[in-house]
């Protein structure tokens, strides 16, 4: 008599049979309830945050990438001729260092209460950005720089007007204090 080889409907000795599949990896799905903080963030204005995240994360990869970062900017009308803008910005947005902002730092970046002293740093930071020389203060060549990467389409005059008005203690240079007095509208000198 000839042995046949056990059909499908025939059982399988469990201890031979092969392991399921592993579960699939790939990002897990949002729920705007896992970022939600009652009082301070609902549901829906987590929801709000993501919509705008995802406009920037072209790829929905979960990260906004340098090159997504900087199609931000363009399409807001900001120029950007040096990629060290970019990655100046992404340095100070990345808190986990990943080379991209993930959603978790855009809901902060988008729902951080702003202090005096929280204020004051952000202030700082974005005067930083516009100090390319690091000197501590931006020339009348760096603010024209910084309107030209806006894309402002302004005249010298106009440009030394506005140099003029920031330049609120008249040293020939817009010191960090000049910068935070006018963004915050303070008089000059009290803080």
């Amino acid at each position: 008599m000839s042995r046949q080889a056990p059909s499908s409907a025939q059982k399988v000795d469990p201890k031979k049979a092969p392991p399921p599949p592993p579960p699939q990896k790939g990002p897990k799905p949002f729920n705007a309830e896992d970022y939600a903080k009652p009082p301070h963030l609902t549901k829906e204005e987590v929801l709000e945050v993501k919509q705008a995240f995802d406009i920037f994360d072209n790829d929905g990869s979960g990260s906004i990438d340098p090159q997504e970062l900087r199609e931000a900017f363009e399409a807001s009308g900001i120029k950007t001729y040096h990629n060290k803008f970019i990655y100046q910005v992404l340095g100070e947005l990345d808190t986990d260092n990943s080379g991209g902002i993930d959603f978790e730092e855009f809901l902060h970046l988008a729902t951080a209460k702003v202090s005096d002293k929280d204020t004051r740093e952000q202030i700082q930071k974005v005067f930083n950005l516009y100090d390319w020389n690091k000197e501590g203060r931006i020339t009348w060549d760096e603010l024209k720089r910084i309107a030209q990467d806006l894309g402002e389409e302004m005249t010298d005059e106009e440009i030394q007007h506005m140099f003029k008005k920031a330049d609120l203690d008249d040293d020939g240079f817009v010191t960090f204090d000049d910068f935070y007095n006018l963004m915050t509208q303070k008089e000059y000198g009290k803080q």
